[in-house]
């Protein structure tokens, strides 16, 4: 069996099992039990089932009740978001210029990617819808595993993609609801989607960022 086939099987076990690990973990919510871990259903997308893991939510009705996107395309609305970018990176400035003492240069990088998304051609708003749920942190847990998949299922397709979180961070997501989903709950982040023009290079792997025991 050549390595093609090997592949293509291994993508359809692991998609399987997203779709079996949300079946699992939703009928667990149902009978207030011991949940899976955020960290089991995050890789199990990164290692290649995040189809199975968006299928599941969506075919189970789990672990979408809090979030909603609005998907950003039309010329004109994506000039509203820059305009509003504009005010996020002149108060992000005093952030930049703390992080990147030493590197001045990505702070003009960082600016001109802020003010114009990169030249995305499509820029995803996320909210949380109920921003007063009892389980806040499992619901942001929520919203940020939608997020994983979107951005895993971009970089599948070869759609390059960045979280921002600076426009929440900096105080404006208050300005995004009111234009974007005045009813839809508290925005959380802007994800900007394209393909890219070139293909940055991976940064090198920081040590201390995980145990194995």
């Amino acid at each position: 069996m050549d390595g093609m086939k090997l592949f293509a099987i291994y993508l359809a076990v692991m998609n399987v099992i997203g779709v079996a690990v949300m079946w699992s973990d939703k009928k667990r919510a149902r009978l207030h039990r011991w949940r899976i871990p955020e960290k089991v259903l995050f890789g199990v997308s990164l290692l290649g089932g995040s189809a199975g893991t968006w299928a599941g939510m969506y075919l189970f009705r789990h672990k979408t009740k809090h979030w909603y996107f609005v998907a950003v395309q039309d010329p004109a609305a994506l000039e509203e978001v820059k305009a509003i970018m504009g005010g996020v990176v002149e108060k992000f400035q005093p952030v930049l210029e703390e992080r990147f003492s030493r590197h001045p240069e990505q702070i003009g990088i960082t600016n001109r990617f802020l003010s114009t998304l990169g030249g995305a051609p499509v820029c995803l708003l996320v909210f949380m819808l109920k921003p007063d749920y009892p389980d806040r942190d499992g619901a942001m847990q929520s919203v940020s595993a939608a997020i994983e998949n979107v951005l895993l299922a971009a970089w599948a397709k070869g759609i390059g993609s960045c979280w921002l979180s600076a426009p929440q961070r900096m105080g404006f997501g208050p300005a995004f609801q009111r234009r974007f989903a005045p009813d839809k709950g508290e925005f959380v982040a802007a994800v900007t989607l394209g393909y890219p023009d070139q293909q940055p290079k991976m940064p090198p792997r920081r040590d201390g960022r995980y145990l194995i025991v």
